[in-house]
């Protein structure tokens, strides 16, 4: 086949190389790996002779064909970075509308087909090829894909091209630091990309308002996902501190936007819903704290809170997923405990969602479909990563009082949290302000002095094993345990503790150490006894 190619040139036979090159994209249009190509040099003769087409004028009406091939070989990576030069990434980035001298170039029907393949072209190659990262991010890519992108809706670019120079960028940004803060800093790409997402959703807004549907529509969905992918990358690094402030206001604006997609984001369906939402959530981990009462904010043209869609997204994520990983809802677990920690009404609009009061104390918290059950059986699991941010969140809504937190949780399952706190001897922090968030139900009052803090939930009353026993009998029955305790202890099954004055458990050198704290507590028990026996 690349013989017959090569004799096409040779002879300018443009028909004869498209009608060849077209048989080698049907045979290959699902292929991911061409070893057979590889072996007798095929691939890299192909992928030569369509970048020699590329380059001759006379044959523009086979390029999209020649550019269709590079894209399906630019799929294997295996031997890319050996034959990838600068000078193939320059014919592609003229194809693709990408330099200087092309940009002025009127887009139409007849060459938007060559433009979107020259646009796939490198998206694949910078993918996969560490040559065509380095080669676009020292010339004038970005540039071009930002001056271009200021252009959109002036020009009326069709979508299938803005989707692929977002994509190039976001793979750029993805790839390469210094390319971040040149966009960011000297072309004001946060700026631009902020404006695009603007005009989707404004004219996502207008729509509604003629048609009474305020529904994205799947371009959108997908334009708009790329360019929040894109923001994340130029926002994950903090910026110099000279820009703190116009980062602010840039922010301010932002997450305006972002709110009015997230409730816009109830009339996607499903399928396109939770992605829009989760790269809305993932860009937000990177917001400033202060900026994120800009959520509080209702929208003037829906009714939705966004707050609650990305409390129902989490508790969605819980629910379909058996095992949930750090990856999956960590960000949404930020946003919410950023927002909680720093702004008090963000605080309370989260607490009502996921601690409302507390109605249901027959069953362990652990227990049932709520939100507040689900993060609960999440304080055991053994991601400790997970373990820690749910932990943490739910002990910013509890103001860090560790009584309301063992009343939500039960003890047992803050344990941990309050172990590596130090706040074993504690009960509040002083830093929150006091307010009646914390009401308690009809349900909860009932039941009150019957609910078992370790579990945290009601506990029908048990007989008293040691009613029948005096103190002594008790004595012995403690000194039986800590026998036990000690065998398991010289056999490393247990390491015994005792909580230390800082509030966190220290490990004691031997389990005499409890007998000593026990013989204490027995010693206060009968100094307690004489004065109540002699009043009686």
């Amino acid at each position: 086949m690349i013989s017959e190619i090569n004799a096409a040139i040779k002879q300018n036979d443009f028909q004869r190389i498209k009608v060849l090159v077209e048989t080698v994209i049907e045979e290959h249009t699902n292929t991911f790996n061409f070893d057979a190509f590889h072996a007798d040099n095929t691939f890299k003769q192909l992928w030569e002779s369509m970048f020699l087409c590329l380059t001759v004028e006379s044959y523009r009406c086979i390029h999209k064909q020649c550019l269709t091939c590079i894209r399906l070989l630019s799929r294997d990576k295996t031997h890319l970075k050996d034959i990838v030069i600068e000078k193939h990434i320059n014919i592609l980035l003229r194809c693709a509308n990408l330099v200087d001298n092309t940009l002025c170039i009127v887009i139409t029907t007849e060459n938007t087909d060559i433009i979107v393949e020259g646009l796939k072209c490198l998206c694949n190659i910078v993918y996969n090829c560490d040559t065509a990262q380095e080669v676009c991010c020292s010339n004038k890519t970005v540039d071009c894909i930002i001056l271009r992108l200021r252009t959109y809706f002036e020009q009326n670019i069709p979508y299938v091209i803005k989707y692929f120079d977002i994509k190039l960028l976001f793979l750029l940004t993805a790839f390469n630091k210094d390319i971040r803060l040149k966009i960011t800093e000297e072309l004001h790409g946060l700026t631009y990309l902020t404006e695009v997402l603007d005009n989707i959703l404004r004219g996502t807004i207008e729509d509604s308002s003629k048609n009474n549907s305020s529904s994205l529509q799947e371009e959108n969905v997908l334009l708009s996902c790329e360019i929040l992918k894109t923001l994340f990358n130029l926002t994950v690094i903090p910026r110099s501190e000279s820009t703190v402030e116009d980062d602010y206001s840039i922010w301010i604006r932002l997450i305006s936007i972002l709110r009015d997609l997230l409730v816009t984001s109830n009339f996607v369906i499903p399928l396109f819903q939770d992605n829009i939402i989760c790269n809305v959530i993932n860009l937000l981990t990177n917001a400033p704290p202060t900026c994120l009462d800009q959520l509080l904010v209702k929208s003037h043209w829906c009714e939705f809170d966004a707050l609650k869609v990305i409390v129902n997204f989490l508790d969605n994520k819980l629910s379909n997923t058996e095992n949930p990983t750090y990856e999956h809802i960590s960000p949404a677990l930020m946003v919410l405990l950023k927002g909680s920690r720093c702004i008090a009404k963000f605080r309370c609009e989260v607490r009502q969602q996921i601690l409302p009061p507390l109605k249901d104390v027959i069953n362990r918290p652990e227990q049932g479909k709520t939100l507040r059950n689900k993060l609960c059986r999440l304080l055991t699991t053994p991601n400790v990563s997970l373990r820690d941010l749910v932990a943490e969140l739910l002990f910013v809504l509890c103001k860090e009082n560790v009584g309301r937190m063992i009343k939500y949780t039960g003890f047992g399952n803050a344990a941990g949290l309050f172990a590596n706190r130090g706040l074993l001897c504690k009960t509040s922090n002083p830093d929150y302000s006091s307010d009646s968030e914390d009401s308690d139900t009809e349900e909860y009052l009932t039941y009150k002095d019957q609910i078992n803090p370790v579990l945290g939930c009601y506990e029908p009353p048990k007989p008293n094993p040691f009613e029948c026993m005096s103190v002594e009998q008790q004595e012995h029955e403690v000194m039986q345990l800590v026998s036990k305790m000690d065998k398991l202890t010289r056999e490393g099954v247990i390491q015994p503790c005792k909580i230390g004055d800082d509030g966190r458990p220290k490990p004691i050198e031997h389990v005499l150490q409890l007998q000593e704290e026990l013989m204490n507590h027995f010693t206060n028990i009968k100094n307690k006894d004489g004065p109540d026996d002699e009043s009686d």
